[in-house]
């Protein structure tokens, strides 16, 4: 099982969001793995053969960043409940295997309009190689985490450096500048439409 369903960007301050704008991103990010867990996992509870769930997080979810925070805060939770449901898993259905990948930016039109000023600490990943890499992982049969580019691997060592060298991080990757000029996917729609080029992230 695949979990990543079509997530949502609102791109905006917390201070200009509305709060049904904040609870549809919740749900659509957040909530929505739940729903898909509960429908399916009672089956694979049952099955002999077990299964894989595989869930998509975010580096944002470790970091966060301006004009994020809920989506941020949803990447986190899911980041947490892949957590404890493997540990929940390993103590009841060892046959469940549990992946979780978190991802950089992707090359597709969720946060097209996207600059960030250093390519070399916040490369761009196309989503084809983040597949052959579930794939991979899904065939060792083992539970796994999964971290596209390679600084997604390590992303959990940014939280134990001290704060000033957080600050210098964040600032030479861009973080949270980088949403200034996001215009998401129906951006990328119209800019398709007029014969632009999308290079969505």
């Amino acid at each position: 099982m695949l979990i990543n369903n079509a997530a949502i960007v609102n791109g905006k301050r917390l201070l200009d969001m509305e709060i049904p704008e904040i609870e549809k991103s919740l749900s659509t990010n957040l909530l929505s793995h739940f729903y898909t867990i509960k429908t399916f996992l009672p089956t694979m509870a049952r099955s002999e053969l077990g299964g894989t769930i595989v869930t998509i997080s975010s580096v944002i979810g470790h970091v966060g960043a301006a004009q994020l925070t809920d989506y941020a805060a949803a990447k986190a939770g899911i980041t947490a409940l892949h957590k404890s449901l493997s540990a929940e898993l390993a103590q009841t259905h060892r046959n469940i295997r549990t992946v979780l990948v978190t991802a950089g930016q992707l090359s597709t039109p969720l946060f097209y309009g996207v600059q960030t000023p250093n390519a070399f600490l916040a490369p761009i990943v196309e989503p084809v190689d983040v597949a052959k890499e579930i794939i991979s992982t899904i065939d060792s049969g083992r539970n796994a985490a999964v971290g596209a580019p390679m600084y997604a691997r390590w992303i959990d060592c940014y939280n134990v450096l001290p704060y000033g060298l957080q600050a210098v991080a964040r600032r030479l990757a861009g973080l949270d500048t980088a949403m200034k000029t996001f215009v998401g996917r129906s951006g990328a729609r119209h800019s398709s439409k007029n014969g632009g080029a999308i290079q969505a992230f």
